[in-house]
């Protein structure tokens, strides 16, 4: 292990591999050694401080938990550990910028239940209000309308179901949408 040879003498690659080895002393060595780097890469990245040390930590999480995959042919130790800092960052934005979207569309979403609980509550209101208006009618006024606004019968096939004559079916009909408009209106 790394712990007997002095600080001045371990570089990155060579803590690293001994962390690799589960070396809890060559770790703390890497970390003591790296981590304003990395901190400061994680801050230039997400911006805000205090994420900021979320990602590091994650980072220095990764190192730990990854460092046999580290193959010096391809770079240096520290470009290794920097690149995982920047692979988290990024993470975490994209994380983030998903979240961000996800709350916003449900905010929209809620909006739009709300909006359309106030409008249905409305209805409601507009519903019993005409209900009322049209209780208020005669009885002969309502079998008129009824027959020509709900069944969809015509003038002629309201007066015959009636037993009455066209032009009083008009008659009742219009009466009926005057007295509907001005008990709505009131």
């Amino acid at each position: 292990m790394v712990g007997h040879v002095p600080d001045t003498q371990l570089q990155p690659a060579t803590l690293l591999e001994a962390t690799s080895m589960g070396d809890v002393a060559a770790f703390e060595q890497l970390f003591r050694l790296l981590n304003r780097r990395v901190y400061g890469l994680a801050v230039r990245i997400v911006v805000d401080p205090a994420l900021a040390e979320d990602v590091a930590h994650d980072a220095w999480l990764s190192v730990w938990n990854n460092a046999k995959s580290f193959d010096a042919t391809k770079g240096s130790a520290e470009g290794w550990i920097l690149s995982v800092t920047h692979r988290r960052a990024v993470d975490f934005l994209r994380s983030r910028s998903s979240q961000d979207k996800r709350n916003d569309d449900f905010a929209q979403q809620e909006a739009r239940a709300i909006g359309g609980a106030d409008e249905w509550a409305l209805r409601l209101d507009e519903h019993a209000e005409v209900a009322a208006c049209f209780e208020a009618l005669s009885v002969k006024q309502r079998e008129a309308v009824s027959l020509a606004y709900f069944k969809g019968f015509t003038y002629k096939q309201v007066a015959e179901q009636l037993g009455a004559t066209h032009s009083a079916i008009k008659t009742r009909l219009r009466d009926a949408m005057a007295a509907l408009r001005r008990c709505m209106s009131s």
